[in-house]
């Protein structure tokens, strides 16, 4: 039986060909995304944290007193007790531009656990030492000046000292910048008397549970008190595996329907061959047997090459994610995991699809089954829509139902997918019915033959539109929600302010207190202010405000006055008149102690703050969130800001470039779900380009007798692309209309967001859609084409 297996496999390479490259994808993509995470993780697992315990405050406003380490020295099972004053400090490099991740840029001070290379340790605070690796990729040198930014302030310092370290940060390439300890505190802590945590190692005997037991006996109820383990969770790597292993079961899902299509085709173009064999005494079992044999060769060849490539995937993975930028990661080219479940995968996608079909060849009688093109009953299809109609309904309205509770459309999706998916023949004989009389105006004969073929064996049909429909679906269910935001985005960059150049610190940075000074100096900027958020508690609620420049906001933020005046807003509030409206204030009450509304106003539409205060009663420590600037020559003054700042962690930007800028960050992550997504439509084009390229093969001997009746070979082509045109856009159809509900429905739960349909895009997959139709049929209709007439007229195949 396996004898016959490989025989029929090499007799069929052609028509095997395809489904082993859409498996070899899909186990790819999982084997690639499992042996990148083990690697990531077994690179991180060996940054193992210095210490036992870590005291660190319940609330970040509140500090660790420098008196309790002295306390902690004596705690019973205490062996080492390290203070940590611990922030953001970001590297610049000799090019003006930061040095690693921001996100992973961390400031330290600097104690016995930093191992000096070069150098030796920094002494006040003009002086730094930073991680070798660090200095290795900048370039720098003990000696050398650098400069590095803390709390939104450019700081230019020698660098005294080049240190290694087992630090988190540094393993995912980010910096490590290390200060003396006063300097450490003034920078990091809340007060120069304290840390921003405590370190403590276990001494030798006592467990990290029973010192962190003992610890939390000590120290107030202000402070946590966690174990090294407990402060260790799952780093980004882990979320990247699972985010690829999502897109790669997406892929899988789409392979089956190209496997058990082509086992389907297979099946009935040799119907002969397997009523052979039953005739000569072979019972269905060996039957089923043997076609899920030639399955089982199918999926070890798909699972051993998928593998391979994905050795070659999971190396590349660092340079596409950028996950960590440090130190190269050694591959694992050979893990358990990945291994297993590249089997699984391979071999059980591949044997589950073509099960169905096997019984199927298995389950026809030697007599019937000389017969060939047996087309399935009308009473199966019928069975089939029913079942498809009841579940594309349920789908549907647990999808709508999504609009009230998310959680609904986690489980309406798959399901009003499946329903589709199970109902493509029954949209496959409404589309070509409606089709047929434009097909013919449009192309004539060659038209009405490519629609009648194509309604020729709906299940089939609708099994290759079912692939594609998948991928378009999930295309068009993550790009409704993105345009939604993306518009809403857009709209609310009308911030309801008249500045012409706005200054905002990158994602992890501030915005330093020297700012606003240095961009009042550069020449051409006419009027400056801040907008400081500020937070006012109002009983059990919270007041909104912006604290501002008091002299020059009303050049910036269009106010109508409606009772009171903004004179006087250096020494009170001025509320909006919808807040003054909900808490009855009139002009003298008192917000809050000391804080007594002077103004109320009505702002300009998009001004998202519900109160003015003086950016000096903002709460210590707390920088602006933006710098709005009026100038006339807005081009030319933002060249002097950015010159004056000299700080890359700030983005200066015209009103026009900020507006443009929004919405970027989120076409970066719909261009990466197209990427992902693309391996699934890719394996839906291979499912077009194997049912033409096998319905070609069935179909040698009409195509012979449409040739030997006046057919040219061009005629011929066209009404193949015609048929793969036909089911590309049957797919499209069904998987834009699937994927726009679902997305509209997401967005239409999160409330304040109308939803957007991108027509440009939309359309846009409907074209690419029909490319990939002429696309697939090109090969299959060029051998059709090639083939004489009478070698055609006397095949055997209908």
């Amino acid at each position: 039986m396996l004898r016959m297996a490989v025989r029929s496999i090499l007799a069929n390479k052609t028509r095997f060909l395809l489904p082993t490259v859409a498996v070899m994808l899909g186990v790819a993509f999982v084997s690639g995304a499992l042996l990148y995470g083990a690697s990531v993780q077994a690179s991180l697992d060996r940054v193992r944290p210095d210490f036992s315990v870590q005291v660190s405050p319940y609330t970040i406003d509140k500090p660790v007193p420098a008196e309790l380490v002295g306390e902690l020295r004596g705690v019973a099972g205490a062996g080492e007790v390290r203070p940590v004053a611990d922030g953001r400090a970001f590297v610049v490099g000799k090019n003006g531009s930061l040095v690693g991740p921001p996100g992973l840029a961390g400031g330290v001070n600097f104690d016995a656990h930093l191992e000096l290379v070069a150098g030796q340790a920094p002494k006040g605070a003009g002086e730094i030492a930073v991680d070798d690796w660090t200095a290795g990729r900048a370039g720098f040198k003990v000696g050398d000046q650098v400069r590095v930014v803390v709390d939104g302030n450019v700081r230019s310092v020698r660098l005294a000292g080049v240190f290694t370290v087992q630090d988190a940060r540094v393993a995912q390439g980010g910096t490590l910048t290390a200060f003396d300890d006063a300097t450490a505190r003034a920078l990091f802590a809340k007060t120069p008397d304290s840390y921003t945590a405590i370190n403590l190692t276990a001494a030798p005997g006592t467990t990290d549970a029973a010192l962190a037991a003992n610890v939390r006996a000590v120290v107030s109820k202000d402070l946590t008190v966690d174990t090294a383990a407990e402060i260790r969770k799952p780093g980004a790597d882990s979320k990247l595996t699972e985010i690829l292993l999502v897109f790669a079961g997406v892929a899988l899902f789409v392979s089956v329907f190209l496997v058990a299509n082509t086992f389907t085709m297979l099946s009935a173009a040799r119907a002969r061959e397997h009523a052979l064999l039953r005739a000569v005494g072979a019972d269905r079992r060996y039957i089923l047997r043997m076609v899920l044999a030639e399955a089982l060769l199918l999926g070890v060849v798909a699972t051993v090459l998928g593998y391979l490539l994905g050795i070659g995937g999971a190396a590349s993975l660092d340079a596409l994610f950028s996950v960590s930028d440090g130190p190269p990661i050694p591959l694992q080219v050979v893990g358990v995991w990945p291994v297993v479940a590249a089997l699984g995968v391979g071999i059980g996608v591949t044997v589950v699809a073509a099960y169905v079909p096997a019984r199927r060849a298995a389950a026809v009688p030697p007599i019937a089954a000389l017969r060939t093109g047996l087309p399935p009953s009308g009473k199966s299809l019928r069975r089939r829509n029913v079942t498809g109609l009841v579940v594309a309904l349920a789908g549907a309205a647990a999808v709508a139902g999504g609009a009230e509770s998310a959680d609904l459309i986690y489980l309406g999706a798959p399901l009003l997918l499946l329903g589709l998916i199970i109902l493509t023949p029954l949209f496959s004989v409404w589309l070509t019915a409606l089709l047929r009389r434009p097909m013919t105006r449009i192309a004539g004969v060659r038209g009405t033959l490519a629609v009648e073929n194509t309604r020729r064996n709906p299940r089939r049909t609708g099994t290759t539109a079912g692939a594609l429909m998948i991928g378009l679906s999930i295309c068009a269910a993550v790009t409704v929600p993105i345009a939604s935001v993306n518009a809403e985005d857009e709209r609310r960059a009308d911030t309801g302010d008249s500045a012409d150049i706005r200054v905002t610190a990158i994602d992890f940075a501030d915005i330093g207190a020297e700012t606003v000074g240095k961009i009042a100096q550069v020449p051409g900027v006419q009027a400056v202010t801040p907008l400081t958020p500020v937070s006012i508690g109002v009983g059990r609620t919270w007041l909104d405000a912006a604290g501002v420049d008091t002299a020059t906001i009303a050049r910036f933020v269009s106010v109508k006055v409606k009772s009171g005046s903004l004179d006087g807003l250096a020494n009170g509030i001025a509320v909006s008149a919808k807040e003054a409206d909900v808490h009855k204030w009139t002009v003298g009450t008192s917000v809050a102690p000391g804080l007594p509304i002077v103004a109320i106003f009505d702002a300009a539409e998009g001004f998202r703050y519900d109160a003015l205060v003086s950016a000096s009663r903002a709460e210590t420590g707390r920088q602006p969130s933006t710098v709005l600037v009026k100038a006339a020559q807005a081009d030319s003054v933002r060249a002097g800001i950015q010159q004056a700042l000299d700080n890359p962690t700030l983005v200066v930007q015209t009103r026009a470039e900020y507006i443009e800028s929004v919405g970027t960050q989120l076409d970066l992550v719909l261009n990466i779900l197209y990427a992902l997504l693309s391996i699934s439509v890719l394996i839906g084009a291979l499912s077009v380009v194997n049912t033409m390229t096998i319905s070609t093969l069935e179909r040698t001997r009409e195509i012979g007798l449409l040739r030997a009746v006046g057919l040219g070979r061009r005629q011929v082509g066209t009404i193949l692309r015609l048929e793969s045109v036909i089911i590309a856009v049957l797919g499209a159809v069904a998987g834009l209309l699937a994927g726009c509900v679902v997305g509209a429905v997401a967005v239409a739960g999160q409330g304040g967001i109308p939803v957007v349909l991108p027509w440009g895009r939309l359309g846009l997959f409907v074209v690419v859609t029909a490319a990939i139709g002429i696309l697939a049929a090109l090969w299959p209709a060029r051998r059709a084409a090639r083939i004489p007439i009478l070698t055609a007229i006397q095949s055997d195949t209908e």
